[in-house]
């Protein structure tokens, strides 16, 4: 989910080094910038801004234009430390940017498997399940996480760029006289806590913890936390562990500041963690960015998505495509390509074998736990196999690059 513009290193607060060098892997001449290469414009005044916004503003966030909000780039300790704290312990996500659609009514299910690629009405009360909007030639207009509150009731999180879009587009396709569509986007805030020790947090904040320490992945339970009412969903971005909170009644500062010091208190090491870092922490895993792994010109199938589209289930928009792309078998694939000369690939950068261009990197940065640069391709199949060698053309020079295996980085 999400989208980023990626293109050349950004650099940090003057005297200040947001990336120091992972163990065995030198980094001299882009110290000073951060490990995903996001391009931003600063915050103005214009902005959106959520809840969190002083507080991010005062503990020193670096503010920038992101889906027309102002949000955190990243904190005076750097994104590179910000990525390691996530995967160590936790990191605190300011996600209110992101849209919620509430979609309501005995038709709910019916209509909303119209338009979601994996299967609405299989989805069990309590529970979620990732999906994607495609238009009619399958390509992708959005990814979404979808709530089932209750039998007639559903939450569509959507990405902050796409949230008038996919309204829209919901809204054309869903409403009827059995099922409503509303946007909740100004009612719910939105925070995530990942991380190994993510879930043991919440859940100590929580009346009843057990409730929270027992969820299951993609379950949801309702919380009181720091006196505000919360829905809490074992979702999330970045690989680890860990959950994303709906607070209501504006009580996401609470919430925010409840955790931050409830963490000392029980030992647990907590960051706040901007969006250069939660960048990096998606992109070892595998997750997609919108605009990047995923657009109206990239189709599930391709992005190595199959598992999220329902070929076989209720018609939804796009699936007859996608079934024909899958009969005659897709030419090209997500793959992620490792450096191995000295190089920083970055979105645009061009993948060569011989004289011909063969890609281009959609997403390209530091990978922090990997130690390695590596960047997201979309290859023709037959140059995509693990161990292939390229060459990406940074800077005019072609730099020896290797088709991995994916993910870059996986849970233990």
């Amino acid at each position: 989910m999400e989208t980023l513009r990626q293109k050349d290193l950004v650099s940090v607060i003057p005297g200040k080094s947001a990336l120091a060098a992972p163990m065995g892997l030198n980094l001299s001449g882009i110290q000073d910038r951060n490990p995903s290469g996001l391009e931003f414009c600063m915050a103005d005044d214009a902005l959106q801004r959520t809840a969190l916004y002083d507080w991010h503003v005062a503990a020193g966030g670096r503010m920038v234009d992101f889906a027309g909000f102002s949000l955190p780039v990243f904190y005076p300790s750097g994104a590179l430390e910000e990525h390691h704290a996530t995967r160590r312990s936790v990191g605190l996500f300011d996600i209110d940017h992101m849209g919620q659609i509430a979609v309501h009514g005995a038709d709910a299910a019916e209509r909303l498997d119209r338009v979601v690629s994996s299967s609405m009405r299989s989805i069990e009360i309590g529970t979620a399940q990732y999906g994607l909007l495609c238009n009619d030639e399958g390509g992708v207009l959005d990814d979404v996480i979808v709530y089932r509150l209750g039998p007639e009731e559903f939450l569509v999180v959507v990405n902050a760029a796409n949230r008038t879009s996919d309204l829209a587009w919901i809204d054309q396709h869903v409403s009827s006289d059995n099922a409503s569509v509303v946007d909740r986007s100004s009612l719910l805030e939105m925070l995530a806590v990942q991380g190994p020790n993510a879930v043991g947090l919440v859940a100590a904040a929580s009346e009843s913890p057990d409730a929270i320490t027992n969820l299951n992945k993609f379950a949801l339970t309702t919380a009181t936390l720091f006196g505000a009412s919360v829905t809490v969903a074992r979702t999330g971005y970045t690989g680890e562990d860990g959950v994303e909170l709906y607070v209501e009644n504006g009580g996401a500062v609470d919430v925010w500041k409840g955790l931050l010091e409830l963490g000392p208190e029980t030992g647990v090491d907590v960051a706040p963690i901007g969006l250069s870092a939660r960048d990096s922490l998606r992109f070892e895993p595998g997750y997609p960015l919108y605009g990047h792994e995923l657009s109206e010109e990239i189709t599930p199938l391709e992005a190595r998505l199959s598992w999220a589209v329902d070929l076989d289930g209720d018609e939804f928009i796009g699936q007859q495509a996608l079934r024909r792309q899958a009969e005659a078998g897709i030419t090209r694939r997500l793959e992620t390509i490792v450096m191995s000369d000295r190089g920083v690939p970055r979105e645009g950068t061009d993948v060569v074998l011989g004289d011909a261009t063969v890609g281009t990197v959609v997403s390209g940065m530091l990978a922090p736990t990997a130690e390695v640069f590596a960047a997201n391709v979309f290859l023709p199949r037959e140059h995509g196999a693990v161990g292939t060698e390229l060459h990406l053309n940074i800077r005019g020079k072609h730099k020896l690059g290797v088709v991995a295996k994916r993910p870059l980085y996986r849970r233990s």
